[in-house]
């Protein structure tokens, strides 16, 4: 196993991924609404409830990453990613219930 191979990689990427995700779709969907601020964009959301949706949308990058090491034979790095996204998983329940 190489170094770069690691579950712990697996899972920085895992968790830096939809954060940058989300800091683009974020404008993308706010373009033209004349929101002052990101916060003010993510309350609203927020009161609408659509935030957990738009949070598993940013996702969607992950999910492609760990099917594609997968294939690729990348094991423990896709292990790192799908853990990563079960922990947004838990994060996800907990916005919605809130």
């Amino acid at each position: 196993m190489k170094r770069t191979e690691s579950p712990v990689a697996g899972m920085i990427i895992g968790l830096i991924l939809p954060l940058v995700s989300l800091a683009i779709l974020l404008p993308l969907i706010t373009y033209g609404k004349g929101y002052e601020s990101i916060s003010s964009c993510v309350h609203q959301f927020q009161s609408f409830g659509i935030l957990y949706k738009i949070v598993i949308l940013s996702l969607m990058p992950n999910a492609v990453l760990f099917f594609w090491w997968m294939r690729r034979g990348r094991v423990n790095m896709a292990r790192g990613i799908l853990s990563m996204c079960l922990l947004y998983g838990v994060a996800i329940l907990v916005m919605y219930f809130i």
